[in-house]
C-alpha cells in the first residue's frame, strides 16, 4: 500500500479523533483498491490478446453504439462516435465475434484466433436490415504476416500440439529452426543428465540464455539454468506456445538467445476432456527385448469447462503421468568377456598359474570386448519416475478484471545413466 502523509494547523480544542480516524480508513480504502485494480490490468499484459477495429456501414460510415460481443467470454466492447472499438483482456484461443446495431444485420466471425500479447484487426462492414433473415457468418482467415508484431514469433495453438508427435511438451523447442538440443549424456556434459536437465542451444548460445515462462512467469532453474524434468508440464495444460527466437523487447530480461512463454489452459463453455495412453507393454508381449527392457507407460489425461450455476467460473484439470523401468537401454554385442580362471567378478585378481589363463586373455583380446562387457544383447540403466498436476480456476468478474488460481505440482524421481552401472 502506498503511504499517504498530510499535514495539517487545527486548534487542539477542534480536533475531532473518531472523524480523523474515519477519514484515514477511506483514504486507505481508495488507495488501496485503486492499487489492485492497477495490479490486476497489469498482471495480464504479455499473457492475454486484444481485438479491435471499426465498425461502419456499406458506405464506410461510422455506426457509433454498435455492439462487438464475444459470447462464449460473456465479454464486448460498445463502438464510439468513429466507430472504433477496442476488446482488453481476451484469453487465447479461438472465438466467435458477433457485431450487432439496430437496423443493420447482425454479422458473426467465426475462428478468430486470439494469441498472446497480439491484437487482431476486425473490421466490419453492415448492410442495412431491409427483411428479418438469417445471420450472415463469415469465416475469419489467419495473416500470413502478422503486421502487429517487430519481431519474429512462431505460435503453437493446442490443436498443432495435439496433432504433433510429442510425448513431452519440452520437444516443441527442437521443433523451431535454428533450436539444438545436446545429449548430455553422449556429449559428456557433468550433472546435467544426472540432474534431469535439458541441454538446449538457440544458434549456438548457452543453454542459460533462454527465458523460459508460463503466464508470464519464469520457471528456469535458478542455480544450473535451463529446464527441465523438475519443470515439465504436461500436454494437455498448454493452450498456446509463444517462441520468440530473437529481436523481442526489452520487458523480457535475463534472456540472450531466445524467449518461451506457454500460456495455460483455462477451460471452455463446454465440458470438455482428453486422454492419451503410449505404452511399451505391447512390443514386449511381440518378443521386443528393448521394449521389455525400457517398461514405459506415459499416461495423459485433461478436462475442464464451466462450473454448474457459476457461469463465470471455469475449471481445467491435466496431469501427465511417466515411468520408465530402464532410462537407457543399450544394445551390447553377442561376444561378451570371459571372466579369467579364478574371477567371479572382473575386478578379481586372476589366478595367473591355471593353463587357461593365456589363452582366456588372448581371446578376450582378439574379441575387442571390454570387461564391462559381460551381457549379450539388450540392457537397461538408470530409471524415471516423473508426474506433474496442473489445475486452473478462472473466474470473470467483469469483462477487463479476471482471477485465475493455478497450481501445479511436478514429482519426479530419476537417475540417469552412468557407466558406474557396468560395473556393478
Amino acid at each position: 500500500m502506498i503511504p499517504t502523509f498530510s499535514t495539517e494547523t487545527q486548534d487542539s480544542s477542534e480536533w475531532n479523533y473518531p472523524e480523523m480516524s474515519k477519514m484515514n480508513k477511506l483514504r486507505k480504502s481508495i488507495t488501496t483498491f485503486a492499487i489492485l485494480l492497477i495490479l490486476g490490468t497489469q498482471l495480464f499484459a504479455g499473457t492475454d490478446g486484444t481485438i479491435r477495429g471499426r465498425v461502419a456501414d456499406e458506405e464506410g460510415i461510422a455506426l457509433p453504439g454498435a455492439q462487438v460481443l464475444i459470447k462464449e467470454l460473456s465479454i464486448g466492447a460498445v463502438a464510439d462516435l468513429n466507430g472504433d472499438y477496442i476488446i482488453l483482456n481476451i484469453p487465447v484461443g479461438k472465438y466467435d465475434v458477433t457485431v450487432m446495431m439496430m437496423g443493420y444485420q447482425r454479422q458473426i466471425i467465426s475462428g478468430v484466433v486470439v494469441q498472446m500479447d497480439q491484437s487482431v484487426w476486425l473490421n466490419f462492414k453492415l448492410p442495412i436490415e431491409s427483411q428479418v433473415g438469417e445471420e450472415v457468418t463469415v469465416l475469419a482467415e489467419r495473416p500470413m504476416v502478422e503486421k502487429t508484431s517487430t519481431s519474429k514469433k512462431v505460435t503453437v495453438d493446442s490443436e498443432a500440439i495435439a496433432s504433433l508427435p510429442l510425448r513431452d511438451i519440452n520437444e516443441l523447442y527442437t521443433l523451431q529452426s535454428g533450436v539444438i538440443k545436446v545429449e548430455s549424456r553422449r556429449e559428456g556434459i557433468p550433472d546435467h543428465e544426472e540432474r534431469g536437465l535439458e541441454e538446449i542451444h538457440v544458434r549456438g548460445g548457452r543453454s542459460g540464455e533462454i527465458a523460459y515462462m508460463i503466464d508470464g512467469l519464469y520457471i528456469r532453474n535458478p542455480i544450473y539454468g535451463g529446464i527441465g524434468n523438475g519443470t515439465r508440464l504436461n500436454l494437455f495444460a498448454v493452450k498456446e506456445f509463444d517462441w520468440q527466437p530473437g529481436g523481442f523487447s526489452a520487458e523480457y530480461g535475463d534472456a540472450m538467445s531466445a524467449v518461451s512463454n506457454m500460456h495455460t489452459n483455462s477451460g471452455g463453455g463446454s465440458f470438455k476432456y482428453q486422454f492419451k495412453y503410449e505404452t511399451s507393454t505391447i512390443g514386449a508381449l511381440m518378443g521386443s527385448d528393448y521394449d521389455d527392457l525400457r517398461g514405459y507407460n506415459d499416461y495423459n489425461i485433461g478436462f475442464g469447462g464451466t462450473v454448474p450455476f457459476l457461469k463465470k467460473l471455469k475449471y481445467w484439470f491435466s496431469g501427465q503421468f511417466t515411468t520408465h523401468d530402464s532410462y537407457r537401454v543399450y544394445e551390447f554385442d553377442d561376444i561378451v568377456y570371459k571372466l579369467l580362471p579364478g574371477q567371479e567378478h572382473y575386478l578379481d585378481p586372476p589366478d595367473v598359474n591355471d593353463p587357461d589363463y593365456l589363452k582366456t586373455v588372448n581371446e578376450n583380446r582378439n574379441n575387442l570386448v571390454q570387461p564391462w562387457d559381460q551381457v549379450a544383447g539388450f540392457r537397461g540403466f538408470g530409471h524415471d519416475k516423473t508426474s506433474d498436476i496442473f489445475g486452473k480456476l478462472s473466474y470473470n468478474f467483469t469483462p477487463k478484471l479476471r482471477l485465475n488460481l493455478s497450481y501445479w505440482n511436478v514429482d519426479a524421481h530419476r537417475k540417469g545413466f552412468s557407466p558406474q552401472y557396468l560395473f556393478c
